[in-house]
């Protein structure tokens, strides 16, 4: 079967900014009209289709190995995943910078971003089921703080994808018009309540079609895929553990805005395909930083000079979650005094697990050089294309 394909409407162009010049040159424009999906079925090959049980094989062992292993690497695999997926909008910033402005609000643009976008992850494998409601919600924790005035808001202007920044005129694609994305996200949580398609290939197409409609004025491709993490839950083929899916589409950029476009054609499989490998390359991905994060876990307890029961035994899990920390914070997680967790994080200090520094006139942090330079080699290796072109 094929897949229900767009056409397109011309529309009076008018735009709120002051730019009389461009309006009078630009009178129209072709926006996208968006089918409706909510009992379309994909239909796919024998080899697409081997890729997915493959793929969901992979998934499935990645998650029932590592969501409760020795090592709680969860919420780095999530920072993780929201740093891949912060990168794919050219949004880069090392691990270090990411975490210390978790601490302290401030840092680097970039920085900030993707705190917020680690914000729309964790809400995201909290979210129970996908929703109109939840999309929303999910944006507004991504926008809260840098563009609260859209924050959670559907869009009510045209926007567009890639050519000037003043009007639609050579724009690459122009979303449906303002009036029609309510409807369109209803049709959409209809096509995603369902449970006749298997899991990657009801995320990959979920997210294709979000971003076919892009309701919001910013943030949709962080927040669509972080609707992919709202599927696979919904799926039961994730437990709470943010997949770095993004690590995998990250790898294969070109392929993946191709594949968006096939999808707007009528051509659902690529999307599919894409989203197969991208989970496969995830699973290993994960893999891969769970073993790191295991010897730098041996090294540790080999190292630490501390008697049985001091409070630094305590902290070093704490560590693997968070690889900046601060007293105060400590404190809070481990139910102890700040003097203590001060003291236990010295200890650590002067065995060479920690490097102390001061943030700003504030903040004193506590950071593990180990964590933070395997996440950086995980974002590198991830950031490496596989589709460049020669």
């Amino acid at each position: 079967m094929t897949w229900p394909h767009l056409e397109y409407e011309t529309r009076p162009w008018a735009s709120t900014l002051d730019r009389g010049l461009s309006r009078r040159r630009v009178r129209e424009y072709r926006s996208a009209l968006v089918p409706r999906i909510a009992e379309s079925t994909p239909s796919l090959d024998t080899a697409t289709w081997a890729l997915l049980d493959a793929a969901t094989i992979a998934v499935a062992k990645f998650e029932g190995v590592h969501a409760h292993g020795v090592v709680p690497f969860a919420p780095l695999l999530l920072r993780s995943e929201s740093m891949a997926s912060s990168r794919i909008e050219n949004l880069t910033s090392s691990a270090r910078k990411v975490l210390e402005a978790e601490l302290t609000a401030a840092g680097s643009p970039n920085a900030r971003l993707i705190v917020a976008n680690t914000r729309l992850m964790r809400e995201a494998i909290e979210e129970d089921s996908p929703s109109t409601d939840a999309i929303r919600a999910m944006h507004r924790v991504l926008l809260r703080e840098d563009a609260p005035e859209i924050a959670g808001e559907l869009r009510t202007e045209p926007v567009w994808i890639g050519g000037r920044e003043d009007s639609p005129r050579d724009a690459l694609y122009v979303p449906p018009h303002q009036d029609q994305v309510k409807e369109l996200l209803g049709d959409l949580e209809a096509f995603m309540a369902r449970t006749d398609i298997p899991a990657l290939a009801h995320a990959a197409v979920a997210h294709a079609q979000f971003e076919t409609i892009h309701p919001f004025a910013d943030g949709n491709g962080r927040t669509g895929r972080a609707l992919v993490h709202v599927m696979l839950k919904k799926h039961g083929l994730s437990r709470g553990t943010a997949l770095p899916v993004s690590a995998g589409l990250l790898a294969q950029t070109t392929t993946y805005f191709a594949a968006l476009d096939d999808y707007r054609e009528g051509k659902v499989e690529p999307i599919v395909k894409l989203f197969a490998e991208a989970a496969v390359q995830a699973a290993e991905q994960g893999t891969w930083l769970a073993r790191q994060l295991q010897e730098i876990q041996r090294e540790w307890k080999a190292r630490l000079n501390a008697r049985g029961d001091a409070l630094a035994w305590d902290v070093l899990p704490l560590l693997l979650r968070r690889p900046v920390l601060t007293a105060s914070a400590v404190a809070e997680e481990l139910h102890t005094s700040s003097p203590n967790a001060r003291n236990a994080l010295d200890r650590l200090s002067k065995d060479g697990i920690v490097v102390a520094a001061n943030l700003d006139k504030r903040t004193r942090a506590w950071r593990s050089p180990e964590v933070l330079e395997v996440l950086d080699e995980f974002a590198e290796a991830a950031g490496r294309r596989s589709d460049a072109p020669d």
